[in-house]
């Protein structure tokens, strides 16, 4: 590679990394505004996702900018002008090397290539032969989350260039992890829902052959996964597994943000219901959780049993 290429890359993703410390602290001092019906988790959570996406804004930006080093090119141009080799050297460079992984622009120009067959053979390769756990690295310097950007890159190259044909591969993988690894389910979550048909249909099948184990680790995420999905165009399929993995969950907690995410009103009486025959067991956090969900969706809360009355304090 052009020392020039690896200076400007890693330029951008110095660059890239300070904004987001900058957007993190930012976003840190807003915990003060904390809804009064948000835990402290999951809107830390929703800032730290609201920085990633503002880091990902100016970045795309960037890589919009000319730049001396590129012969006055932005990042976009130039990369859109090298051959499919160079890309591919790219990409992998900075999987392994970049903390932000790979550049959209390098992205971009690997989805226009013109020789499909030889695009997409490369990319279905770099998502089923790398590493996807820690011990299948064959490097032990090397850290699994950077290593694993190469398969987030190709999966972005797939569904940019609308391949859905790993959907079920994908999903297989996932489910073979034992617990959740968040990275590996934030990496394949924009190809999952990047193919809304195909994979709400997978999703639902794992559903529901899991349903009687407790849908923990990956099928937490799957459920997350589908509701993003349905959150674009609803359908009796997907509320009706969201109802399944509500049932099934040993942690319904995910199953009742889910379901507040969705929208969908039919879940008020399921969870009013489910309030009033478990005031002896039900815990604080779901209680909460649930009665939350219930008014986001407009449901009344004034017939709901409240078994450590808090909410009646306030009437």
């Amino acid at each position: 590679m052009d020392q020039n290429i690896i200076d400007v890359l890693r330029k951008y993703d110095e660059l890239a990394g300070l904004i987001l410390e900058q957007k993190v602290d930012e976003f840190a001092d807003k915990m003060d505004e904390k809804p009064p019906e948000e835990d402290d988790y999951s809107y830390e959570q929703y800032l730290h996702r609201v920085a990633m996406q503002e880091t990902e804004q100016q970045s795309i930006l960037m890589e919009s900018e000319p730049r001396e080093e590129l012969g006055g090119k932005s990042m976009n141009e130039f990369f859109a002008g090298l051959s499919f080799d160079e890309l591919t050297q790219i990409l992998e460079f900075c999987a392994t090397e970049l903390d932000r992984g790979v550049p959209q622009s390098v992205i971009n120009a690997l989805v226009k290539v013109e020789d499909a067959s030889r695009v997409e053979e490369y990319a279905r390769h770099m998502v089923k032969d790398s590493a996807w756990t820690e011990e299948e690295l064959k490097d032990e310097d090397v850290l699994f989350e950077m290593d694993f950007q190469k398969v987030k890159a190709s999966l972005k190259v797939l569904a940019g260039r609308r391949d859905a044909g790993l959907v079920d591969d994908v999903l297989n993988r996932f489910m073979s992890y034992p617990k959740t690894h968040s990275f590996v389910a934030d990496s394949i979550a924009e190809y999952i829902e990047s193919f809304p048909e195909e994979s709400s249909k997978a999703i639902i099948a794992l559903l529901e052959e899991h349903k009687d184990d407790g849908l923990e680790g990956p099928c937490e995420d799957l459920v997350v996964m589908l509701t993003n999905i349905g959150k674009v165009k609803k359908s009796d399929d997907i509320y009706n597994a969201l109802r399944l993995a509500f049932r099934g969950m040993t942690n319904k907690i995910y199953a009742v943000i889910c379901f507040a995410d969705y929208g969908d009103d039919r879940a008020v009486p399921l969870l009013k219901n489910y309030i009033n025959r478990h005031q002896k067991d039900i815990t604080r956090d779901l209680f909460y959780e649930m009665m939350s969900a219930i008014q986001n969706l407009g449901g009344d809360i004034e017939d709901v049993s409240d078994p450590f009355g808090d909410f009646q304090k306030d009437k």
